[in-house]
Formats: structure tokens, C-alpha cells, sequence
């Protein structure tokens, strides 16, 4: 996965930079977004390998999934990325785009992950202290896993503030541990 990464960054930053330029940072998220969907499908994963399928055939099956979105420059992203036989990329080149975005808009991506769903006012709660703690606007995602018992896990970032039962419990039994 860290590889797919370090392959995807000059994908996504020359990306970011035609959108920049052409005032279609939003427009070109977007497609970016679907095509790594539709490259994340394990039926479309089968296809992008198969060698009895040629390019051409691949990006007809493309531009008819992605219609509208990939119009333009963007079409030709992904004609680059057929070619240069990059498109399992795809979902890593939108995911460093998105960080570029985020970064251009003062955003920070914030994920919530908690033993059960959030309430409006915790989400608020957690938002505005993010945003103090960030000086950013705040966009949260948020998830639920069980395994955490109670409390939350809260990502941005490399940082990850665990606030969870579970990760408290973690967190005793190295201390006993250590004794």
C-alpha cells in the first residue's frame, strides 16, 4: 500500500496542479473519487488484469461508467493511466488529491471512529475542538467498531487521539506489564 502511495504522489500532484490551473480543483476530485471506486471494485480489478481485454475496450467500459466525469482533461488523466498501465493506482491518486485539496481549502479530514453512533452534539463537540486544536475547518467521517466497548478513536492525520475503552484498557495492561 505504501508503495501504491509513493507511485501514486506525482500522479496526484500533476492532477492537482491541471485542476488548479483550470479552476476544476472540485470537478476533478470528484472524478478522481469515482474512478477509484470503480478501479476498487474486485469485478473491475478482474478486468483492469485481464490480458484478453485490450486498452481500448477497458477505457470504452471507463468513460461509459464514468460518463460526464470523465470529459476533457480528465479523460485523457485516465487514458494516461490505462496507458502507462497505472489505473490500480487509482484509488491512492485520489486519496493524495483529496490531501492536496484539503490542504489548498485549510481543511482537515477528521475521522471519528466510535463503539456506537455518534450524537449531533458529540460530533459538534469533537468538530469544534478539532478545529481549535487545528486552526481548520473540520470535514469528520465517521465510522462505528464495536471492539472499542465505548468512547472513541479520532484520527487527522499521522495523529490519533484514542479516547476509547478499549485503547484505555490497552494501555493498562502495559502498564501491568511493564512491572
Amino acid at each position: 500500500m505504501q508503495e501504491n502511495l509513493t507511485i501514486a504522489r506525482p500522479y496526484a500532484q500533476a492532477a492537482f496542479e491541471t485542476a488548479r490551473e483550470a479552476g476544476t480543483v472540485a470537478q476533478w476530485d470528484d472524478a478522481l473519487q469515482l474512478l477509484g471506486t470503480i478501479v476498487g471494485d474486485a469485478a473491475m480489478r478482474r478486468v483492469i488484469v485481464d490480458p484478453g481485454i485490450s486498452r481500448q475496450r477497458l477505457l470504452d467500459l471507463l468513460f461509459d461508467l464514468g460518463g460526464q466525469h470523465f470529459a476533457g482533461a480528465i479523460g485523457n488523466f485516465v487514458k494516461v493511466l490505462v496507458a502507462a498501465h497505472r489505473l490500480d493506482i487509482a484509488p491512492e491518486i485520489a486519496q493524495v488529491y483529496a490531501a492536496h485539496r484539503a490542504t489548498q481549502d485549510n481543511v482537515a479530514n477528521v475521522e471519528v471512529v466510535s463503539a456506537f453512533p455518534l450524537e449531533p452534539a458529540q460530533a459538534e463537540r469533537i468538530g469544534n475542538a478539532m478545529r481549535k486544536r487545528l486552526g481548520k475547518e473540520i470535514r469528520i467521517t465517521h465510522t462505528i467498531d464495536q471492539a472499542l466497548i465505548g468512547g472513541a478513536r479520532v484520527k487527522v492525520g499521522d495523529m490519533v487521539y484514542d479516547a476509547s475503552l478499549r485503547g484505555g484498557l490497552n494501555q493498562l495492561t502495559n502498564v501491568f506489564n511493564l512491572k
